[in-house]
C-alpha cells in the first residue's frame, strides 16, 4: 500500500510534468530527465533538515514564505545515508502545504520540534503547520526603541527551544531583527555614507523555571557577549551547540547579509559566558561567505561525523551545506568548508528570485532561448535544446553569462541601493537583448539596483556569444544630465541614470530602421529615446514623453520616490496582431498596454487589464514573449518572485 508521502510525490510529479496548457499560467518544465540543477524553492529558503519520510536517512524540508510559491516543500533523499554521501541529488520538491514566516526547527532530546513566533507545530513532518499550539508568550514581545519613521520596525523573529542553562528544562531562545534604528530608505549623504543607524540582530533568552512538559517562562532578557548586548547585522538565526567540544553550548549566528559570527562560551554548561564574536573562516583563513543574503543557518550534524555542520538557506531559495571540518583555529574557532549548494533532479526552470526573463535566440541556432536576470545580479542563459517549432521544449541547466572567464554580476555593494547597506548583495538585473551597435550580433542592455543603464557588447560570434565589460548608455542631453532626485551619486558625462529595477525596452518604435529605447525616465514617465545616425555614428536623442493615455496625458508608470520608485517591468510586442506595437506591463501577471493609435506625434496607449486570472505577483512580475512553436504569434512568459517562468499561450492561437 502506498504511503501518504509517496502519494503526495506522485500527484505533485504529475502536476509538474503536465504540458503547458492554454487555459492559464503554468510553470515551464525542463522536460529533460536525468538533468540536475540547484535545489531551490521560491524567494527565501528556511531549511529544516530531518528524516521527513521515516526511512532512516536525512531529507530536506524547506519552508518558503513567498508568493506565488508559499509552502513547505519536501526534498526526498533517495540515495541513502548522508554519512556516506553528504551531497545527495534530491528528488524535486513536493508541496506539503502552506507555511508561515520564520519557521525554525529545534533538535531536542525528544526529537525535532518546530516553532514560529509564539507557536509550536506538533507532528510537523506529517501535518506541517496544521497542528498549531500557541505558546504563553506574546509573539511580538520585543518593543523597538529606534526613532526612524520609514520602513518596518521589526522583521525576522526566530524562535527556538534549547536547554540554555543546562538545568534539564527546555528554554526559549528568540532572535529578533530590529529596523527601528536603521530606517529603510533614502538616508545617504552626498558622499554615499549612510546617515541612519545600523540594522540590529539581537538574541533573547527566556528561561523556563518549570519543566519541559509544563513550562513556566521568565521575562525575556538579552544574551550578552563580551559584557554587552550580543549584536549582529540583522537576522541572527541563533544556533546553540558545542562547536568546540568542551562540553558547553557555544552560539553561532547568521545575519541579514552573507556571513556567520561565532560566539565562544568560555563559561560553563550551566553558567554561559560568551566572548566577542568572531567570523567563521575556512582552512585558508578566508571568511565563509554565502552567495546571497537573508541567510538562515541551521546547526545540524548532516554528515553524522560527530561535529555540527550548518544547513543554510539563501534568499534565492537555494540551500547549502557548510561543513564543519572538525578542526579549530588557534583561537578555538571551528573551521568550516565553503558552502556547497545542494542539487536536485530538474523539474521547472528557475532563475534565482525575481526572475527577469527575455525570450531570444541567444546562441543563434534558430530556436527561442531564455536569458534572465535576478535579485542576485546575475544574467543566466537557459538553452532551448529542442530546435524550432517545439511546443514544449527541452531545456539545459542555466549557465551564468561571463566576462573574461568570471560570472558577470551586478551588486549594490556598500552604497548602491537607495534602501541602504543592508542590500549590499543584491543586483536586480533587468534586461533586453538586441543588436544595439548594429554590427550583426545581439548585445545586452540592462538596468539594475543602481539605476545605471548599461550595455554588454557581444564580441563573440552569432553561435558563440562573448561579452565585453559593461559600457554606459549615453544620451545627447539638452543641458545638465538628469538623474532621480534621491540618488546620492551623479551620472558621469552623458550617462543614462534613471529609476532602479526598470526594464530597458529595445524596439524600432518610429520604423526608421534604427533601434530605439523606451523606459522609465527619472520621474517615472515612460519615455521614448529616439535613435539617430549621422556619419555612421549612432546616438540617442534626449527622451520625449511620447507614450500617452486616451486623454493625451503622458504615461507615468510610477510616481513614487526613492525605494518605492521604478520597479516596473515592460516588454514590447504586437500582442493582438493588429500590426501596432503594444506593451506588456507588470501586474498580478502582466497588463496589456494596447496601442490604439497615434495623436499629435505620440502613441496612444490603453491599459486593457491583465492577461490571465492567476496572480503570480510577489514583488513584481517581469514579462516577455516567446514563440516556441514557430506559429508567428507571441506567447507570454512572466518571471515571478519565486524565480520560476510562467507560460501562457496567446489567446489568438485558440
Amino acid at each position: 500500500m502506498s504511503s501518504p508521502f509517496s502519494l503526495l510525490l506522485s500527484a505533485s510529479l504529475l502536476a509538474l510534468l503536465s504540458p503547458l496548457v492554454a487555459a492559464d499560467l503554468e510553470r515551464i518544465p525542463y522536460n529533460n530527465p536525468g538533468l540536475t540543477v540547484d535545489l531551490g524553492v521560491g524567494l527565501w529558503a528556511w531549511p529544516i533538515p530531518c528524516d521527513a519520510d521515516g526511512d532512516g536517512d536525512y531529507d530536506l524540508m524547506v519552508s518558503c514564505p513567498d508568493k506565488p510559491s508559499n509552502g513547505i516543500y519536501i526534498f526526498e533523499n533517495t540515495t541513502g545515508d548522508t554519512a556516506k554521501n553528504k551531497m545527495p541529488v534530491f528528488k524535486p520538491g513536493r508541496l506539503m502545504g502552506k507555511t508561515v514566516t520564520y519557521l525554525m526547527p529545534s533538535y531536542t532530546a525528544d526529537g525535532m520540534r518546530v516553532l514560529s513566533p509564539g507557536a509550536e507545530y506538533l507532528n510537523f513532518t506529517k501535518t506541517g503547520i496544521e497542528e498549531k499550539v500557541k505558546l504563553p508568550i506574546d509573539a511580538k514581545f520585543h518593543k523597538t526603541e529606534g526613532t526612524q519613521p520609514k520602513g518596518p520596525k521589526m522583521r525576522h523573529n526566530q524562535w527556538r527551544y534549547v536547554d540554555y542553562n543546562g538545568d534539564g528544562a527546555l528554554d526559549l531562545i528568540v532572535g529578533v531583527e530590529d529596523w527601528s534604528y536603521y530606517g529603510w530608505d533614502d538616508a545617504w549623504n552626498a558622499e554615499g555614507k549612510w546617515q541612519n543607524g545600523p540594522l540590529h540582530g539581537w538574541v533573547y533568552f527566556i528561561r523556563n523555571t518549570g519543566t519541559t512538559a509544563k513550562p513556566v517562562y521568565d521575562k525575556p532578557i538579552f544574551v550578552d557577549a563580551a559584557g554587552q548586548r550580543l549584536d549582529v547585522f540583522g537576522c541572527p538565526s541563533p544556533n546553540f551547540a558545542d562547536f568546540d567540544g568542551d562540553g558547553d553550548l557555544d552560539l553561532l549566528c547568521g545575519e541579514f547579509l552573507d556571513q556567520f559570527t561565532y560566539f565562544e562560551n568560555t563559561g560553563t554548561r550551566t553558567s554561559p559566558n560568551y566572548v566577542e564574536g568572531r567570523r567563521l573562516k575556512d582552512a585558508n583563513r578566508e571568511n565563509i561567505v554565502m552567495s546571497l543574503e537573508m541567510i538562515v543557518p541551521v546547526a545540524f550534524d548532516w554528515d553524522k561525523d560527530g561535529d555540527t555542520d550548518l544547513i543554510v538557506g539563501d534568499e534565492d531559495g537555494r540551500v547549502a551545506l557548510v561543513e564543519n571540518t572538525g578542526k579549530h583555529s588557534k583561537n578555538r574557532t571551528p573551521v568550516f568548508a565553503p558552502p556547497i549548494y545542494f542539487k536536485q533532479e530538474a523539474d521547472t526552470l528557475k532563475c534565482g528570485a525575481l526572475a527577469t526573463p527575455v525570450g531570444y535566440d541567444w546562441d543563434g541556432d534558430g530556436d527561442t532561448d531564455i536569458v534572465s536576470g535576478n535579485t542576485a545580479g546575475f544574467i543566466e542563459f537557459f538553452e532551448n535544446l529542442s530546435g524550432t517549432n517545439a511546443s514544449h521544449p527541452k531545456w539545459n541547466a542555466p549557465k551564468r553569462l561571463q566576462i573574461n572567464g568570471k560570472d558577470f554580476r551586478v551588486m549594490a555593494g556598500p552604497n548602491g541601493s537607495i534602501q541602504g547597506p543592508a542590500e549590499a548583495k543584491w543586483g536586480y538585473t533587468t534586461l533586453n537583448i538586441a543588436d544595439w551597435d548594429a554590427d550583426g550580433l545581439p548585445d545586452i542592455v540592462f538596468n539594475s539596483i543602481w539605476g545605471r543603464v548599461q550595455w554588454l557588447k557581444n564580441i563573440g560570434t552569432r553561435r558563440e556569444p562573448k561579452l565585453a565589460s559593461p559600457q554606459s548608455i549615453e544620451v545627447e542631453w539638452q543641458g545638465d544630465t538628469p538623474k532621480p532626485a534621491w540618488l546620492w551619486w551623479n551620472p558621469k558625462g552623458k550617462e543614462l541614470a534613471t529609476q532602479w529595477r526598470t526594464t530597458p525596452v529595445l524596439h524600432d518604435f518610429n520604423k526608421d530602421g534604427l533601434l530605439d529605447l523606451a523606459m522609465l525616465d527619472q520621474e517615472g514617465y515612460l519615455a521614448f529615446f529616439e535613435r539617430t545616425k549621422k556619419d555612421d555614428k549612432l546616438t540617442l536623442k534626449a527622451p520625449r514623453r511620447a507614450f500617452v493615455d486616451e486623454k493625451g496625458s503622458a504615461l507615468q508608470l510610477n510616481a513614487k520616490t526613492a525605494g518605492g520608485s521604478g520597479r516596473r517591468k515592460l516588454s514590447v510586442t504586437d500582442w493582438d496582431g493588429d500590426g501596432k506595437f503594444d506593451f506588456l506591463l507588470n501586474s498580478s501577471n502582466a497588463d496589456l498596454m494596447k496601442q490604439i493609435g497615434e495623436k499629435d506625434g505620440n502613441w496612444v496607449i490603453k491599459n486593457t487589464g491583465s492577461l490571465a486570472s492567476k496572480n503570480i505577483e510577489g514583488h513584481d512580475v517581469s514579462p516577455t514573449t516567446v514563440d516556441f512553436d514557430g506559429d508567428g504569434i507571441p506567447d507570454f512568459i512572466g518571471g515571478a518572485e519565486d524565480g520560476r517562468f510562467y507560460f501562457m499561450k496567446n489567446p489568438r492561437t485558440h
